[in-house]
């Protein structure tokens, strides 16, 4: 009998895998308070270990979509792998910040390897029926729940006396569990190509490239989708990045850069993601420190709300027509509005508590705060999804439209994943040394640096909308206006791999 067939495989490397790979982001967000503690950190510097792995996997970028046509895929995962589990086994029992900071940057390097291994053997393995089920889990489900599972424990741990090395210790024997289960899988299944040549190699990679993208939301043409069949959602996983042969890298940005729709629309993109990684990053100590809430409900509330807030508007952008622009753009206005609407609540919340909490009943403003996190979340989670597909098919030419995708998931990484966790620390840092704020004041300005930026993203849509109207902001085309382009598949015999971006998780 055979034991390591096609679901096995995914269960445990494209599930398993990227599972307790983000599972690092949450206990990393859920440990910040004892890690600070423990070791003396400035705002400034726990900010910049949080955005470590980010800054690792946007660096990797270039790479391991090149990488993996010249190197067998099971000698290149078992290596990142076990690189990773080691990096991580270090970091749970070191205090030296320059090491802490190096285990991370590897972590997040070997990181982006599985992003982008798996979306390409689910692509090569998975049948009709299975490919947009398991691209979802692999991706967006995968991130979700294993950020979701690292906050809780890691969280709940720490909370009750538990040293914050443990849930990174368990995290460390999972990876190197799941890394001895590797070695005994035949290499051919691990294989996101069947040929031998380079050449060859890179046009499998391009075919099953293109068969996700025929599927997924950020790229496909919306228009066509009839019936039942699901909506990929891209979530974490990497795409392979194609530029044209007649135009070089300036060539392409350039273009891209005199689109301002492409622009508004990617950095709205980024903004939103901001807000999430912030929120991440600063709710359990902004909790703990402004209600004085113990840690354990802290955690428990930042899944509950933030989950809720997701998952409505998640639920009612699902149900948004996206092949119009015009259509897509003025919802988008409408959910970031919301959004606005959710980070002007919340902070009153956070005013009120931080001046008038003994007076006016911290449940009630913490029930008031919840609210407007409630909306904030809700806004920022219907914004997500659309503006990313807005941003991708900004782009005319189907020859730069891959690199365009790639550049706008960069961008996010960068500016929204990895800015979320630093920035609102650099703002704590500048504001404690011009005004010696106590923890909670810091907090509080932290928290509103991070709510304030759904103003942010309502300013990048209104600016996208106006550049989608304004004539003359791209390339004449006819309907251009008003309908959303169909993606083209792109020649892979005449379009060599360039490289990866990361989306957000």
């Amino acid at each position: 009998m055979e034991i390591f067939t096609r679901e096995v495989i995914f269960w445990l490397f494209c599930m398993g895998v990227p599972t307790f790979m983000a599972y690092n982001g949450g206990a990393t967000a859920a440990t910040v308070d004892t890690i600070q503690k423990e070791g003396n950190w400035t705002p400034t510097g726990i900010g910049l270990l949080g955005a470590m792995d980010k800054i690792g996997i946007t660096a990797s970028a270039g790479l391991w979509g090149f990488i993996l046509q010249q190197v067998p895929s099971k000698m290149l995962l078992a290596s990142g792998l076990l690189v990773n589990a080691l990096s991580v086994a270090l970091f749970a029992v070191t205090q030296n910040g320059y090491l802490m900071y190096t285990t991370k940057m590897l972590i997040g390097f070997t990181e982006g390897l599985q992003w982008v291994w798996a979306p390409l053997w689910v692509a090569r393995w998975a049948d009709d029926a299975k490919l947009p089920l398991w691209i979802n889990l692999s991706g967006c489900v995968a991130a979700g729940v294993g950020n979701g599972i690292g906050t809780l424990l890691a969280g709940s741990s720490t909370a009750n006396g538990l040293p914050y090395a443990f849930s990174f210790q368990v995290e460390a024997a999972v990876l190197v569990l799941l890394f001895l289960l590797m070695l005994l899988v035949p290499s051919e299944k691990l294989a996101i190509t069947s040929a031998v040549r380079v050449e060859k190699v890179k046009n499998e990679i391009l075919d099953s490239d293109r068969r996700i993208r025929s599927l997924s939301d950020d790229v496909m043409n919306l228009e066509t989708v009839k019936g039942n069949r699901p909506r990929v959602r891209s979530g974490s996983f990497l795409h392979p990045v194609l530029v044209a042969e007649d135009m070089t890298v300036s060539q392409q940005l350039e273009q891209l850069f005199q689109n301002k729709l492409y622009c508004r629309s990617a950095m709205a993109f980024a903004s939103s993601n901001y807000i999430n990684a912030g929120l991440a990053f600063i709710w359990i100590r902004l909790y703990m420190s402004l209600w004085t809430l113990h840690k354990q409900v802290s955690v428990v509330s930042f899944l509950i709300v933030t989950g809720v807030g997701g998952a409505m508007g998640i639920a009612v952008s699902s149900g948004v027509e996206g092949s119009s622009a015009a259509k897509t753009l003025a919802f988008l206005k409408k959910a970031a509005a919301l959004a606005c609407v959710g980070s002007l609540v919340t902070i009153a919340g956070y005013v009120l508590q931080l001046l008038y909490g003994d007076r006016l009943g911290p449940l009630t403003l913490l029930i008031f705060s919840w609210t407007g996190i409630l909306l904030l979340t809700g806004g920022v989670a219907g914004t997500t999804g659309l503006i990313q597909i807005v941003c991708n098919n900004s782009v005319e030419d189907e020859k730069v439209r891959s690199f365009g995708v790639g550049l706008a998931q960069g961008i996010n990484n960068l500016f929204g994943n990895s800015f979320g966790p630093l920035l609102p620390q650099m703002v704590m840092d500048l504001f404690i040394f011009l005004f010696r704020l106590n923890e909670a004041q810091a907090l509080f300005v932290g928290a509103v640096s991070v709510a304030a930026a759904a103003f942010v993203v309502l300013g990048c849509v209104v600016s996208a909308t106006q550049a989608l109207e304004a004539p003359g902001s791209r390339p004449p085309s006819p309907k251009r206006a008003t309908t959303m382009p169909a993606v083209v598949e792109d020649p892979g015999d005449h379009q060599p791999l360039l490289h990866p971006w990361c989306c957000n998780y």
